[in-house]
């Protein structure tokens, strides 16, 4: 995983420079993050980890530290299939 066009793509869905984005930020807190946000966050997100995300994965994504966990946990599971 590339951490740094993960924050680079999550940044522009929440419309953040790549820089303000930080582990403990909460999703709810930005203005921007709406159904719209949550629709191009799941996109992005399985695009990354290389499958689909049911909606519902979203549920469990609170800040932007969630949304590393869930990327590299993914991404470590790809690996050792």
């Amino acid at each position: 995983m590339d951490e740094h066009e993960l924050r680079k793509a999550v940044a522009e869905i929440l419309e953040v420079a790549p820089e303000d984005l930080k582990e403990e930020n909460e999703l709810d807190s930005f203005e921007s993050y709406d159904s719209t946000a949550r629709l191009s966050l799941l996109v992005c997100l399985s695009d990354f980890i290389g499958k689909p995300l049911e909606p519902t994965a979203l549920d469990q994504i609170r800040t932007y530290g969630d949304i590393l966990t869930l990327v590299k946990g993914s991404s470590t599971n790809g690996r050792s299939s």
